[in-house]
C-alpha cells in the first residue's frame, strides 16, 4: 500500500512539472550555441549556466553572440531592527545589466535583473555570518546568471 501512495505521489509530482531548482535547464534553447562571455564577476556563473542550456562558452574568435555585463551593484541595507536597536536582518541586493550583440552590434533590448535575498544576523556569530553573507552572494549571482540565460532564449536568431 504504501508503495502505491509513494508511486503516485512521484507521479503527481512529475505531472504537474515539479523538478529541483538548477536541475532542469531553460523551457526555449538558446539561438545560438557558441557564446562569448564578458562577465567580469558573474563570468563562471553565466558560463555555466550557459553549459545548462545547452550553449557552449567559446572565445571570441569563434562566438557566434558575445554577453557583455555592462554594470554589477552590490547593495546591503539593514532590513530589520529589534527593539533595543540590534540588525535583526539585512538585506542584499545585486543588480545585473547585460546587452547581447553580434558583432559589436546590440542585439535585442538592454537586459537588467535584480535579485534580492534576506539575511538573519547576529552580533554572537559574526564569523558564521560572514561564511554565510558570502554563500549567499554567490547563490545570488547564479540566480542573476540563469535568469540573464533565459532572457537570451528569446532573442531571435537570425539566418
Amino acid at each position: 500500500m504504501k508503495k502505491i501512495i509513494l508511486t503516485a505521489a512521484v507521479l503527481l509530482l512529475a505531472s504537474c512539472g515539479f523538478h529541483l531548482k538548477g536541475t532542469a535547464g531553460t523551457s526555449q534553447p538558446l539561438p545560438y550555441q557558441n557564446w562569448y562571455v564578458n562577465g567580469g564577476a558573474l563570468q563562471q556563473a553565466l558560463e555555466n549556466s550557459l553549459r545548462r542550456s545547452d550553449g557552449r562558452p567559446v572565445g571570441m574568435d569563434q562566438a557566434q553572440m558575445t554577453v557583455n555585463v555592462t554594470h554589477i551593484e552590490t547593495r546591503r541595507d539593514i532590513y530589520t531592527i529589534t527593539r533595543a536597536a540590534d540588525i535583526n536582518e539585512y538585506l542584499l541586493m545585486l543588480r545585473v545589466d547585460a546587452q547581447a550583440t553580434r558583432n559589436g552590434e546590440p542585439v535585442g533590448e538592454p537586459m537588467s535583473v535584480m535579485v534580492h535575498r534576506t539575511m538573519d544576523y547576529a552580533d554572537s556569530e559574526v564569523l558564521g555570518k560572514a561564511e554565510e553573507e558570502q554563500n549567499i552572494w554567490s547563490e545570488m549571482r547564479t540566480d542573476a546568471a540563469d535568469q540573464i540565460v533565459r532572457r537570451l532564449t528569446f532573442l531571435k536568431a537570425t539566418q
